[in-house]
């Protein structure tokens, strides 16, 4: 017999649950803009569209206001997450607003633990094998290669192979075109910035066009392969 204890031992935890979303989700928005209203719309647009999880960047002004402006609006349906986190306050001030994943570039010390420690997942940013080791001797939930595009799926293939348990989230330079290469070649899961959307139809802010866009990248994500 089953005691109420043990089935809470074996429950997920709430860090796991956010991997189980994040993996699901397979392409993350990252949105990077030089103002809150346009991040703001560039996020509605993407969940509009379907996506359940979004990367919002430091670089940002008052990239916390969409955080918590985001939060409040669609509650616990999306994940949210702040990138371009480069030190121990900014990821201290991200999960305070309620950032449910950090993202960095590089390495970033303590990050990973200050995350654990709110519930929320880390993703550390690596390149060459050696950072590789140290993300993963950090306990970080998803390596970020990054900028992916140096290297190309290439270069990820060669990584997934000396490192078959990790995983990876290729970003900097994935489109909807070559992102199939990057799954193939060992992505878990990809993040597209600018990419993701149709510049001139942004530009326009014509939202069903973007939609429709975003809805097609998201169907041509690389399961059947």
């Amino acid at each position: 017999m089953t005691t109420p204890a043990a089935t809470r031992a074996a429950a997920p935890s709430a860090g796991a649950e956010k991997l189980q979303a994040l993996l699901a989700a397979r392409v993350v928005p990252v949105l990077r803009y030089n103002d809150a209203e346009t991040a703001a719309y560039a996020a509605e647009v993407a969940i509009s569209a379907g996506c359940r999880t979004i990367e919002l960047t430091w670089t940002t002004p008052g990239v916390l206001d969409v955080l918590v402006e985001l939060r409040n609006k669609h509650a616990d349906s999306i994940i949210v997450g702040v990138g371009t986190v480069l030190t121990h306050t900014h990821a201290r001030d991200a999960v305070k607003a309620g950032a449910d994943f950090l993202v960095s570039p590089g390495l970033v010390p303590d990050i990973v633990d200050l995350a654990h420690a709110a519930g929320a997942l880390c993703l550390v940013g690596a390149f060459t094998p050696s950072e590789v080791i140290i993300a993963t001797g950090m306990r970080a939930d998803v390596v970020k290669v990054f900028p992916a595009d140096t290297g190309g799926p290439g270069h990820l293939k060669s990584l997934k192979s000396v490192f078959p348990d990790t995983v990876f989230c290729p970003t900097g330079g994935v489109t909807a075109q070559n992102m199939g290469d990057y799954f193939a070649a060992g992505a878990s899961l990809v993040g597209i910035g600018s990419n993701l959307f149709d510049k001139d139809a942004f530009a326009r802010r014509d939202t069903t066009a973007l939609v429709e866009q975003i809805r097609a990248t998201l169907a041509s994500d690389g399961k059947s392969m």
